[in-house]
């Protein structure tokens, strides 16, 4: 049975198309990701340049989709298709496209499925943090002996960070500060979690976190977990915060797509090493559409 989901994010749309074999993912087909910058401005109101972008991307699935013969669809939509006042502006015209109505989802169902698609990977065994950093929340998720023991999705996505605090190339000194204090503040609930009892392992599900990977220079495995050592990471974080917009695009293993919001993002993985205690990081380009994915093939053989 071939299967697909998609992933309306706040910066990037997601499509997956997989073949499954009972209630798992047996072979990827074909993977589409398109840089929409859905909540570009902020997340309470989308533009409509920004709505033709993602209108555009729904095109380009869409022939995705018919071509490889699709037999179900999955459809979410995140944190900016949740916040935006007028989301169904997009959401009607989208749903028209795509032939499926869009379930928008809260955070802790988006943190379930991050969950779910990490899964795929790992069995999670050990004590782990599990971050997702998105363009309009990010996720996080502590698992333990393969169940989720606590979950959370705060408004600290890359493109609300940017918008209120890098108002400048590079970012300044205060108001790296004033991202800093405002992570920490924010993230209150998940140090007092952690500090109950500190987690052994920290998983960064795709997006940024991939960023940080293809800067080590270290070949990376698209169906496992790849670690990138602590001293690598922080060195990686204090070179791309020091940068301006233009010297960021020239670094190796940059994305184009990634130079504009990559120092917020590096900001705030700063703040949680801390909080982690530099325990063990890996990197997983698995994430929210591969739970989808899982959970549709499930659903399909029950």
């Amino acid at each position: 049975m071939k299967v697909a989901a998609i992933d309306l994010g706040s910066n990037t749309f997601h499509l997956l198309i997989v073949e499954g074999e009972g209630s798992k993912i047996k072979e990827e087909i074909y993977r589409e990701r398109v840089f929409v910058g859905l909540g570009d401005g902020g997340i309470e109101f989308l533009g409509e340049e920004a709505i033709e972008r993602g209108l555009n991307a729904c095109l380009s699935f869409r022939k995705a989709i018919n071509y490889h013969r699709v037999d179900k669809l999955k459809v979410t939509g995140t944190a900016a298709l949740r916040n935006a006042s007028n989301a169904h502006e997009f959401t009607s015209r989208a749903t028209a496209i795509l032939g499926v109505k869009i379930d928008v989802i809260g955070g802790q169902e988006e943190a379930r499925l991050i969950f779910e698609g990490v899964k795929q990977l790992s069995d999670l065994d050990e004590r782990t943090l599990i971050v997702d950093i998105g363009g309009g929340s990010t996720e996080f998720i502590i698992a333990e002996k393969g169940a989720l023991v606590w979950a959370e999705s705060f408004l600290l996505g890359v493109g609300v960070m940017h918008a209120a605090f890098h108002k400048e190339e590079p970012i300044s000194a205060d108001h790296e500060d004033e991202l800093r204090q405002f992570i920490q503040m924010t993230l209150a609930p998940l140090k007092k979690e952690l500090e109950k009892n500190n987690v052994s392992c920290f998983i960064g599900a795709s997006g940024s976190f991939e960023v940080l990977e293809s800067m080590t220079g270290r070949p990376s495995f698209k169906n496992k977990l790849n670690t990138v050592e602590m001293a690598d990471a922080h060195k990686i974080a204090v070179m791309i915060i020091g940068k301006n917009l233009a010297d960021r695009s020239q670094l190796p293993g940059m994305p184009l797509e990634r130079v504009k919001l990559i120092v917020v993002a590096m900001i705030l993985i700063e703040e949680i090493l801390k909080m982690t205690k530099d325990v063990t990081l890996r990197v997983t380009p698995y994430a929210l559409k591969e739970g989808l994915l899982a959970q549709l093939l499930k659903y399909a053989n029950d």
